[in-house]
């Protein structure tokens, strides 16, 4: 096999480890061994291999560090080690690969600075290291590498600030990932130079200052993460590069959430690109009231604007979000009746309004949300009875409607809800017995009604063997407490305190 050019053993079930004798493969060019099981080291005999120009390992079990001897395939073009084991620092001889375009050593265990080497690979495009443990600085050697279309750099462990000329340096990055590191300072205004940015993504870091406005200059950006930072200085103009964006008719993707931001949402929210799928502004400072408009965005599917101090009602538009899947604007001040238009709203998989000031009664409309998991309107005035065809929604997990005001009882269609993992109607104003039909809650593993008036005994719920926490206290509930309790194996929280049990208490168990 002496003559051999190309060897792609990708995707299949090798294991062990790389032979050595791949390296007496001296003509060969493209050797792809991705997707499989392999273990042990990189042999250091492939620098043999002197005609190499793609070596793709990625996807593997190899441990061990990079050879250095690897420095020496200089017609190399593509080296992919991504998704292994790999130890150790970044071999300075890779510096020597300079025809190399693509480098791509993503989810691994290395560590250590980049090697000031690397800015003789003036011919790179692709450089990719997120997910290791690289620290130091930014690499001052990819200041150099001008030529660079995708940086990512995300998940490691650098620190410092990004240079003011920034944008100067490299301005024909496409895709640009710096999060979960350790930057400091501000967002460099050059980045406007770089008219080719589609993707930026520099989410939780130590950022700080003003979220410039120069993102509304970037034509093809479809990707804005900018979120768990501490950006903004809770001042009213701390927003304004919201208007900047709707110039952004390819945006797709906006995070800024988790930030010091405040002031209100502009109206011109409403105009960000209608090809928007994802809007997250949780957890910052922002108040007033949801953009009367804010229905525009008709592709939307993700709504999180959580944990701020947002009033007035859920807007009349909402109902024009037929794509929206995740709608999330718990612990604000919002009030007002619950819309009934949930039911036009068929893709929704999480409900989260909790920690609100809504009122009036829950909407029937809820159960045409048949692909509904999660429904959390806990801690809110709501008042009346639960609605049955919200327990008949064959997908949900999660139901959480305490610390309300809600009376009658339980209907006995909460048994139908066999993909229930979490039910919660603590203190409400509930009465009459437990539905005997909570037995059937094979999949349940939490179970909250304390604080109502609930009347007779247990049900029988001797199947709920998923059970870690239960909690009946402060009801009115008699008889004896089921012994089986004891033999719950995930249980490890009860609470029966406060009710009228009679008899003896188990001993063994969680008691």
């Amino acid at each position: 096999l002496s003559f051999l050019r190309v060897l792609n053993l990708a995707d299949n079930s090798f294991t062990s480890t790389i032979p050595g004798e791949v390296g007496m493969l001296f003509r060969l060019q493209y050797l792809n061994m991705s997707f499989n099981l392999l273990q042990g080291r990189i042999p250091h005999s492939l620098s043999n291999c002197s005609t190499l120009s793609t070596l793709d390992l990625s996807s593997n079990q190899i441990g061990h560090e990079v050879p250095s001897e690897l420095g020496s395939l200089s017609k190399l073009v593509i080296l992919s080690l991504a998704t292994n084991n790999l130890t150790g620092k970044f071999p300075a001889s890779l510096g020597n690969l300079t025809s190399l375009q693509k480098l791509d050593f993503a989810y691994n265990d290395m560590e250590g600075e980049i090697p000031y080497d690397v800015a003789r690979l003036r011919q790179l495009v692709f450089f990719q290291i997120s997910q290791n443990g690289f620290s130091g600085v930014f690499p001052h050697a990819l200041y150099n590498i001008s030529s660079l279309e995708s940086l990512s750099l995300g998940g490691n462990s650098f620190t410092g600030n990004l240079r003011a000329d920034f944008g100067y340096l490299l301005p024909n990055l496409r895709t640009l990932l710096l999060g979960e590191n350790h930057f400091t300072g501000a967002i460099p205004i050059t980045l406007t130079n770089i008219s080719s940015l589609g993707r930026f993504h520099i989410s939780s870091n130590n950022l700080t200052g003003s979220i410039p406005l120069i993102f509304g200059k970037l034509p093809n950006l479809w990707w804005l993460g900018i979120a768990q930072n501490a950006l903004g200085k809770n001042s009213f103009s701390d927003l304004e590069f919201i208007g900047g964006l709707t110039n952004c008719t390819e945006l797709e993707f906006l995070d800024a959430g988790y930030n010091r931001l405040g002031g209100e949402l502009p109206a011109s929210t409403a105009n960000l690109s209608t090809k928007l799928t994802s809007l997250n502004m949780g957890g910052n400072h922002i108040s007033g009231t949801i953009p009367r408009d804010i229905g525009n965005l008709v592709n939307l599917q993700v709504l999180s604007l959580e944990t701020n101090m947002l009033t007035g009602e859920l807007p009349v538009s909402f109902v024009k979000l037929l794509e929206l899947q995740v709608l999330e604007v718990y612990t604000n001040s919002l009030s007002g009746e619950l819309p009934s238009y949930f039911d036009k709203m068929t893709q929704l998989q999480k409900i989260h309004l909790n920690s609100n000031s809504f009122q009036g009664r829950i909407p029937k409309s809820i159960g045409g949300c048949r692909n509904l998991l999660d429904l959390w309107i806990d801690t809110n005035k709501l008042n009346g009875s639960i609605p049955r065809e919200i327990l008949q929604i064959p997908s949900l997990a999660f139901l959480d409607l305490s610390n309300n005001v809600l009376t009658g009882s339980f209907p006995e269609e909460v048994g139908k809800l066999e993909l229930l993992v979490g039910l919660a109607a603590s203190d409400n104003k509930l009465s009459g017995r437990i539905p005997q039909t909570l037995g059937g809650f094979l999949s349940l593993e939490f179970l909250y009604l304390q604080g109502n008036s609930f009347e007779g005994a247990i049900p029988d719920i001797s199947r709920l063997v998923s059970l870690s926490n239960v909690d009946f206290s402060r009801n009115n509930l008699s008889g004896h407490i089921p012994q089986y309790l004891a033999k719950f194996p995930q249980l490890k929280n009860l609470n029966l305190s406060m009710n009228k049990f009679e008899g003896s208490v188990p001993t063994t168990g969680v008691f």
